[in-house]
This record gives structure tokens, sequence and C-alpha cells, in this order.
């Protein structure tokens, strides 16, 4: 496998975008690159790895959606996954724009209202975090829980899509 990636200055700090010639593999936020190419390489153990500064389409698209200028990111993935947590990933997909659900719901909505921690357990295994966006879910009190890339981050998600969606 051959993955292209590049980081950029965001919003949320140091953005991480990688490609393979079939989609997006990994998108990550971070303080560092250094850090962030560390755990692209540590997923990645096999692949040839190589900086590719023309990844453009897919970093202005995701900059769009931090910057509030788009609700929507429209990828091609290209990330292994169960079916259990495809469907978990697409069902985040489903949750609107600047709305949340709890995991609860999340596990009820795909017919199984006790894999609440499944559901928990495939957000973080997610690789793709904004295309798939994992920051919706909540608990059930709609306090925040686990974040690869910190509560802070997280909260500051779900207020930029409060305020773009007029919530």
């Amino acid at each position: 496998m051959q993955i292209g990636y590049t980081t950029v200055a965001s919003p949320l700090g140091r953005l991480l975008v990688a490609t393979t010639s079939l989609g997006v593999c990994a998108v990550s936020l971070g303080d560092d690159d250094d850090h962030l190419e560390y755990e692209l390489r540590a997923e990645y153990r096999l692949a040839e790895i190589a900086r590719d500064d023309e990844i453009c389409d897919e970093v202005d698209m995701i900059l769009a959606y931090l910057g509030g200028q788009t609700p929507n990111i429209d990828l091609p993935l290209d990330v292994q996954a169960t079916p259990f947590q495809r469907q978990v990933w697409q069902a985040l997909q489903a949750i609107p724009y600047g709305e949340t659900r709890t995991y609860q719901q999340i596990a009820e909505g795909l017919g199984n209202p006790r894999a609440v921690r499944a559901v928990g357990r495939a957000c973080a295994m997610n690789p793709v975090s904004l295309v798939v966006p994992c920051h919706r879910a909540v608990g059930s009190d709609g306090k925040l829980r686990g974040f690869r890339w910190g509560l802070e981050r997280k909260q500051a998600l779900i207020d930029m899509e409060k305020r773009g969606s007029g919530g």
C-alpha cells in the first residue's frame, strides 16, 4: 500500500490528511507534525508512506468544513473496518450537521440497544474523523466522552457546527 500525506495548520491545531489511490485513509489533529506522522506510520507499518503536499482537494475540503464554510465532507474513503464499524460510521454521517446523538441512540438506531460500548469503540477506531464525524456522539447525559484529540477539540467542533447550523 502506498500512502501520501500532508500536514497543514487548521483552526484546531495541526491537521494531517493521508490518502491512497482509492481515497482518504487517515485524518488526524494534533499539536505537532512529528507526532501526527509517527501515529500514521504506527498505524500503517507495512505501507510505503511519503509526504505529498499535492493532496490539495482533500485538505481544502476539510479546511472548509473546519472553517464553517461547508457542513459536509464528501470524500472517497479507503479504510478497513468491520461490518459493525461501517454501520456505526454510516450512522454518524447521517447525524445532521450541528446535532449530536448519544451512543445509546446510535446503538438503538442500529437495532442493537445493548451495543453502546461497541458504538463507542467504533468511534474510537475511526481513522478518518471529521469525514466520519465521531465528535457528534455524546454520553447519555449529553456530556462529552472520549475523543482521540481531546475533549476541547471535540467541544470546539460541536460549537462550530452549532454556530454554522444556526443552533
